[in-house]
């Protein structure tokens, strides 16, 4: 009896370990491909924001692109204005998708960010002075602004002279944003307060420069240069 006892205690012993080892290894695997899910998740979040700001940027680039073509002597500024403010808007609303992330404090990538804010500031740099340069075709001997002035002076009264300060505010913006997240680099993971600044600056220049793009529109609409 002393013998079957002990031979059914040590075949218990025996098994009881492979069963807790097939137990845990089924566990931990269910766990490791819950995680792998949660990570294409995310990666396929980011493919597909990323896919969509490209196939908008090309096919608005094409349409700016269309200006070379416009029987005007002054198509080149119109088409490096036109693409350059394009981009701008594009990436800045990219930006905002990555504000967001700033705002709630989630983990983001600061050496992306950094790249993506310097090309944001750079295009908006870009707009302005290029929006200079053709302002000047505006406010010339019959240009849109004395046609305008004929047929739609308050047009120029209120919305005009509001875009000529609106569309300037996103690169200081850019600017402010840019030299914070260059200034803290990694050790702004720590400052939630300073993300939460960098992120609401990111959303304000990107609302500044649709106001400025879409006032522009009407003013194409309006009168082409």
């Amino acid at each position: 009896m002393i013998g079957r006892k002990i031979g059914k205690i040590s075949i218990v012993d025996l098994i009881l370990p492979d069963l807790q080892l097939l137990l845990n290894a089924s566990t931990t695997g269910t766990i490791t491909a819950m995680a792998h899910d949660a990570i294409d998740s995310h990666q396929l979040t980011k493919t597909l924001i990323r896919f969509q700001a490209i196939c908008a940027l090309a096919l608005l680039v094409m349409i700016s692109g269309l200006d070379l073509f416009f029987p005007t002597q002054y198509a080149l500024q119109a088409a490096v204005h036109g693409i350059s403010t394009i981009s701008a808007l594009v990436v800045s609303t990219y930006m905002t998708h990555r504000a967001y992330f700033l705002l709630r404090g989630a983990t983001v990538n600061y050496k992306s960010l950094r790249k993506w804010t310097l090309g944001s500031t750079t295009l908006n740099l870009l707009g302005a002075i290029s929006g200079n340069w053709i302002y000047m075709r505006y406010r010339g001997q019959d240009g849109p602004k004395e046609w305008i002035m004929q047929n739609a002076p308050e047009f120029h009264k209120v919305l005009m002279e509001f875009k000529e300060f609106v569309s300037l505010f996103p690169f200081p913006l850019m600017v402010v944003a840019c030299f914070a997240l260059f200034y803290y680099k990694d050790g702004i993971h720590f400052r939630h307060d300073i993300k939460q600044f960098i992120a609401i600056i990111i959303m304000a220049s990107w609302f500044f420069l649709m106001l400025g793009f879409v006032s522009g529109l009407v003013l194409a609409k309006l009168r082409f240069v």
